[in-house]
């Protein structure tokens, strides 16, 4: 069996890249519109019964709990991929260029941002 090309494999990751890149923002909307739709839930029960409310709240917690648990092992797979497309791509790549990768990038430091407002939603309320 022969090996795969280090451009077989630098294209490969690239595409791996991309993929995580789309998720995070496929993630994003979808923790929005489930927060949004328990968000109107607890409304609705807020006026009927404090205690269905309170599950409403929890819920919602769990919600962007869960998905900023996802941003955070989305980013470590990003940084393993993209740790393995700079080491193919060798110091005079054009594309990363010299740059460092980081689990905690900006990318993932702002959608921890948006998480945590949305966490202050549901317990400032």
């Amino acid at each position: 069996m022969s090996a795969i090309s280090k451009d077989v494999q630098f294209s490969e990751l690239m595409n791996q890249l991309r993929h995580l890149g789309a998720i995070r923002f496929v993630m994003m909307g979808v923790c929005a519109a489930l927060t949004v739709g328990v968000l109107t839930a607890h409304y609705s029960l807020l006026g009927l019964s404090v205690e269905k409310a309170a599950y409403t709240r929890l819920i919602g917690t769990a919600v962007v709990v869960l998905f900023a648990w996802f941003e955070l092992y989305a980013s470590c797979h990003y940084k393993r991929f993209a740790d393995r497309a700079i080491k193919l791509e060798g110091s005079d790549g054009a594309v990363f260029n010299n740059r460092k990768v980081r689990v905690l990038g900006p990318v993932t430091l702002i959608s921890l941002a948006i998480y945590t407002l949305i966490l202050l939603v549901w317990w400032g309320i």
